[in-house]
């Protein structure tokens, strides 16, 4: 006979159960987005941010899949930072998982690649980067397309040095960015395109992200938004933070977002 106990039992086994497979699958799975922000230029762009290589194994094959799939519907590649970390084997790793994706590749550095430094110091990592033909835009801008990007390096929660680093950027189209909160320094952008909080990474059924790394707390935890009259896109990514390798009812992203 089926009495009160064990069968709240059976229903937290059943659920724990139900979080385990859910994990599994959104810790492989790669949902792939297709976004439309009409700016006119009718391109249209792969957003890749977040790896977090930390070896060569299934998963990062089913990352190089993804990619290589996305990049047959994509005019520029755009990487959003934190492709390698301090517990990466080289920052090489990049090298082997971009360089032959035949696109223009654009982007900035995220906060792991400078945390990383004392173990990979960061012309290293840049110049894997240069290896994979991403052009990495350090407070600056550029024409590609007809589009005007540009890209703010990690300015490590610092309000004031992200608007000294977005004065040197000046005006663009579309703004690479590691962190979502720059949208807060008012940058002279029609679209911010960003990573860094993993999209929470384990969000809960009914309540969502729980955590990201944002002064917003989870308010830019993923999606498009728009902020007084520039759009903001962020990506949950395609990996995960070493001290947490797993995802809670919150995908690894590809995004393909449609300028």
């Amino acid at each position: 006979m089926l009495n009160r106990r064990r069968f709240l039992s059976l229903a937290v086994a059943g659920g724990l159960f139900s979080l385990a497979g859910l994990a599994l699958r959104d810790s492989t799975a790669i949902d792939v987005r297709r976004v439309e922000v009409d700016l006119g230029f009718g391109l249209t762009l792969m957003l890749v941010t977040d790896t977090h290589l930390h070896g060569w194994g299934w998963r990062e094959k089913l990352v190089k899949r993804a990619l290589e799939e996305g990049s047959r519907e994509a005019d520029v590649l755009v990487f959003l930072g934190d492709g390698y970390d301090s517990f990466s084997p080289s920052p090489e790793i990049m090298s082997r998982l971009l360089s032959d994706l035949d696109l223009p590749k654009l982007g900035v550095l995220g906060n792991h690649e400078h945390w990383a430094s004392d173990k990979f110091p960061l012309e290293k990592g840049l110049e894997a980067y240069r290896k994979a033909g991403v052009e990495i835009l350090t407070n600056r801008s550029l024409e590609l397309m007809g589009v005007k990007f540009g890209g703010v390096d990690w300015y490590h929660d610092e309000a004031s040095l992200g608007r000294s680093y977005l004065r040197e950027v000046g005006k663009v189209d579309v703004l690479l960015s590691h962190t979502p909160d720059v949208i807060g320094l008012d940058p002279e952008a029609s679209l911010v395109l960003a990573g860094h909080t993993h999209g929470g990474q384990v969000c809960l059924p009914l309540i969502g992200p729980l955590w990201t790394p944002s002064r917003y707390g989870t308010k830019y935890a993923s999606g498009l938004f728009e902020v007084e009259g520039r759009r903001l896109y962020v990506s949950r990514g395609l990996g995960e933070a070493a001290f947490l390798p797993v995802r809670l009812n919150c995908p690894r992203e590809l995004t393909l977002i449609r300028i």
